[in-house]
């Protein structure tokens, strides 16, 4: 209990103490959402009338391998089920290591009208990951984005569609500028959304289970997005968001009969260099959201909030964020296939709002060899279904990282994640996370 407040403290002290300064290494929501108003053109600044569509993508291929063990019991109820899908490699969990295709994603953004006023932004994913395949199973989805934003209001653009909701740092950063192959643990679970289709069976009082039938959320909902930037001092920005979503991720299905709400306020000091993810600026963020679940026609609360900041300044980046969650905490993937040699995986959520979880992150990364070389370290923790002593998991991981930047986000990164799993309240369930292993990650990004 020590040990998980002092991390709620370390966290929330360095995200408010930067919050207090400014906010935010680069302001996603605004370059995602819009085109920019200047261009440069024969070395000169111009005001941006260019409407020709711009198409563009990226590809990232790799490596892994999880060094766990799995642990399937030869008898008793649970006689064939494999108990360990955290010794198994996302998305299909079915293999220890592999080659893959993690992502393959290409994309068309511009503007309408010469003017600037409507932009639009389209993305669609063929890679093999939780919006194609979640848990292995088929979902019929490769369209991650899809959103058209008005800019003729003073004061607030509007965006319709698909697209990122505005939130946790971790979700709103181009996946392709991240050095790190996967997502922190509390970004995974308690973000990156699971959906059950209202059917799913209740395994006990509260506690659903059944097969994905609809790709993860991506960090994304449909609806609509009121946004501004304005500049409140000198090299200083604030950027604020409210979102109105169906709370469906990327799927037309309803969740409930009421809509999710987002929030978002960030606040960015500019140092003046770079552009882009390699803004040299110092941020700090807050951000909400709440929403209704539907299972066994019951709707259920899903709320979720954060707070963080992000530093980079010569070659040297940092940043923390913290995230609380209550209610439709994802509980893991479960295998129901009593055939020893295959799964096949389920996701089990525990709806009730008394169910909460918190967790976060502390990263460093630093270009000892500017534009080239990187190295990184960072550290995240989960603690899931705190209110409850026998289903309370932690999990503690330290990625170490090396990149080599070609040009821009082109590059191959090599990370290495210490894993560590407890169950303090039930010691068989220990006895299955002391399988738990460490992962190795190569990834090569390629973007045009």
């Amino acid at each position: 209990m020590r040990t998980k407040n002092i991390s709620k403290i370390v966290l929330s002290i360095a995200a408010i103490g930067m919050l207090s300064t400014s906010v935010q290494a680069t302001d996603w929501i605004y370059g995602a959402g819009t085109e920019p108003d200047f261009i440069k053109v024969d070395g000169k600044k111009v005001e941006n009338h260019n409407n020709t569509p711009h198409f563009w993508g990226f590809v990232q291929v790799g490596y892994q391998k999880n060094y766990g063990d799995i642990f399937t019991p030869s008898a008793g109820a649970k006689a064939g089920l494999n108990l360990t899908p955290f010794s198994m490699l996302t998305p299909n969990l079915d293999s220890q290591s592999g080659f893959e295709v993690n992502r393959a994603r290409l994309a068309v953004r511009g503007m309408m009208d010469k003017e600037n006023k409507l932009d639009y932004f389209f993305m669609t994913e063929f890679g093999e990951d939780g919006v194609t395949k979640p848990a292995g199973h088929s979902a019929n989805n490769y369209l991650t984005d899809a959103s058209i934003t008005y800019r003729g209001i003073p004061y607030f653009n509007v965006r319709l569609g698909q697209f990122k909701y505005p939130g946790s740092e971790e979700g709103l950063r181009a996946v392709f500028a991240s050095t790190y192959r996967n997502f922190s643990t509390a970004g995974s679970q308690l973000l990156l959304e699971r959906f059950l289709p209202n059917n799913a069976t209740e395994i006990k009082p509260g506690i659903f289970q059944a097969a994905p039938e609809q790709s993860v959320g991506a960090y994304r909902d449909r609806g609509v997005e009121l946004f501004h930037k304005m500049k409140i001092a000198d090299k200083t920005m604030l950027t604020w968001a409210g979102m109105i979503g169906s709370g469906t991720g990327l799927s037309s299905s309803n969740a409930s009969g009421s809509p999710t709400y987002y929030g978002y306020l960030a606040a960015e000091y500019l140092f003046g260099k770079g552009k882009g993810y390699y803004t040299q600026s110092v941020k700090g963020f807050a951000w909400y959201q709440n929403g209704k679940r539907q299972l066994n026609n019951k709707d259920y609360t899903r709320e979720r909030y954060g707070i963080g900041m992000n530093y980079f300044h010569d070659g040297l980046r940092v940043g923390a964020e913290y995230i609380k969650a209550k209610g439709m905490i994802y509980n893991g993937a479960k295998d129901v296939d009593h055939d020893p040699y295959g799964q096949n995986w389920e996701y089990q959520i525990a709806a009730d709002k008394a169910n909460e979880a918190d967790g976060g992150y502390v990263n460093l990364q630093y270009f000892f060899v500017p534009k080239k070389w990187e190295a990184m370290v960072r550290y995240d923790y989960l603690n899931r279904l705190t209110n409850s002593t026998a289903d309370e998991r932690k999990f503690k991981t330290t990625t170490i990282g090396l990149s080599y930047h070609f040009k821009g986000p082109t590059r191959i990164d090599v990370n290495y994640a210490f894993r560590d799993a407890d169950a303090p309240g039930n010691a068989k369930a220990q006895k299955v996370l002391d399988n738990t292993g460490n992962l190795l990650s190569i990834q090569a990004t390629l973007k045009f």
